[in-house]
């Protein structure tokens, strides 16, 4: 890459076609621009986004074949290898997927170029963040206008595009924006911090009226006063101590100082908790394999399921499609649980031939070994029509093999004789 120009190494020479504004079917609505109310830089919407984006980063995408609802194979090829490796020459398959699913949470939009070289042939994936993009349209086909940070625009077809939405309701493209529900809880939970910070500042201060004993000028006023606060009210006196002369008493104020009490804080920090799904077990990474579960189930899965589904409608054709292909993100949820409960997986299924010896190790940390990837079965195992001829050594005629076998020598010998 010339990083010398990013735009012109992703979109060439860029585009921006003066095309007509998009008219939706209920508005023309067709401009989005990412917020930038700053929510990203609170820390606990930060620790969600970041505690969702790190675990969806451990997703395993892979282009795989599909027939008849099974799957065939893993394809060998530049979309497997970009999904699960390196998407582009700045990330790696995990920081991508962190990358877009940070962009999905904040944003409720999230988009990814893919980035075509010579013969159609995919060489990239870039998760895109830019100022704002608008829909346009030329001979009854759709496009992104975007504009980025510095000002650089290009246009290209939404078709080929990968756009993934969040709170997708009202609006025909984009998914809904949450600035004014984000802003409201956030407002509340700063001032929870904010009150907490100041009762904590002013719990030492002192606060009180200075009576003078006898008649000042204003300015002579403000000058002792200046000096007392100085001496003994301000944070800067690390003594503590102060003095006064005859000249005034002082009369100490006593107001009690209150503040959010922990349900407060715990209210105001689980608005925010309840935008991306999450409770303080898992933001912490103190939950057990159930909260886990439920995590996945709630907040990955649903997010994988959107991405994979967008990956393969984008990458491939429809040919492509109609063959098999398709682009899958698998994550082990085996891993999450406890040491009995996966002793207790391996047990289960183990001997009927569902995970390998290799599959095995890998759930309890240990490295693959040479050979460890054939499946096995136990031989108490049998289809459930042949279980009384197996129990009884007699073949599905009722009489004993082994018998057979002796009358069929038998016969052959006699031939032989004869």
């Amino acid at each position: 890459m010339n990083f010398r120009s990013m735009f012109t190494s992703i979109f060439g020479r860029g585009t921006d076609a003066a095309h007509e504004q998009a008219r939706l079917l209920n508005s023309y609505d067709n401009l989005y621009a990412p917020w930038d109310g700053n929510a990203y830089d609170e820390s606990t919407a930060r620790d969600c986004v970041d505690t969702i984006a790190r675990h969806f980063g451990k997703m395993r995408p892979r282009h795989i074949l599909r027939r008849d609802g099974a799957v065939q194979k893993t394809v060998d090829d530049d979309v497997n290898y970009l999904l699960g490796t390196k998407p582009n020459s700045l990330m790696t398959s995990s920081e991508f997927l962190e990358k877009f699913a940070a962009q999905y949470l904040m944003y409720a939009n999230a988009f990814i170029y893919p980035q075509y070289g010579e013969n159609g042939r995919l060489i990239a994936l870039w998760p895109l963040h830019f100022a704002q993009v608008e829909l346009r349209e030329h001979q009854g086909e759709l496009f992104c206008r975007f504009t980025f940070g510095l000002g650089d625009r290009t246009t290209v077809p939404y078709a080929g595009i990968i756009h993934v939405r969040r709170y997708f309701n009202r609006s025909d493209v984009w998914g809904d924006d949450a600035t004014e529900v984000m802003k409201n809880d956030l407002s509340m939970l700063k001032a929870v911090k904010s009150a907490i910070t100041n009762a904590v500042a002013n719990f030492g201060a002192l606060r009180g009226i200075l009576k003078w004993k006898q008649t000042l000028r204003p300015e002579d006023e403000a000058v002792a006063w200046q000096r007392f606060v100085d001496t003994y009210a301000s944070t800067k006196n690390g003594s503590g101590i102060g003095s006064l002369d005859n000249k005034a008493d002082f009369q100490q104020i006593n107001t009690p100082i209150t503040t959010f009490d922990a349900k407060q804080m715990e209210y105001a920090r689980n608005t925010i908790y309840h935008h991306f799904g999450l409770n303080d077990k898992i933001v912490t990474g103190q939950y057990n394999e159930d909260e886990y579960i439920a995590f996945y189930e709630s907040v990955l899965e649903p997010l994988a399921v959107k991405l994979s589904q967008e990956l393969t409608e984008k990458l491939f054709t429809k040919r492509e499609r109609g063959w098999g292909n398709e682009v899958v993100l698998e994550s082990n949820r085996l891993s999450y649980m406890s040491v009995a409960s996966k002793i207790k997986v391996c047990e289960a299924l183990t001997p009927i031939g569902c995970i390998s010896i290799n599959e095995v190790r890998e759930m309890f940390g240990y490295a693959g070994v040479e050979g460890g990837d054939e499946r096995q079965v136990s031989l108490n195992y049998i289809k459930a029509a042949d279980q009384s001829a197996y129990q009884t050594g007699l073949s599905k005629g009722g009489e004993a093999d082994e018998e057979d076998e002796d009358e069929g020598t038998t016969d052959d010998a006699d031939d032989d004789t004869q």
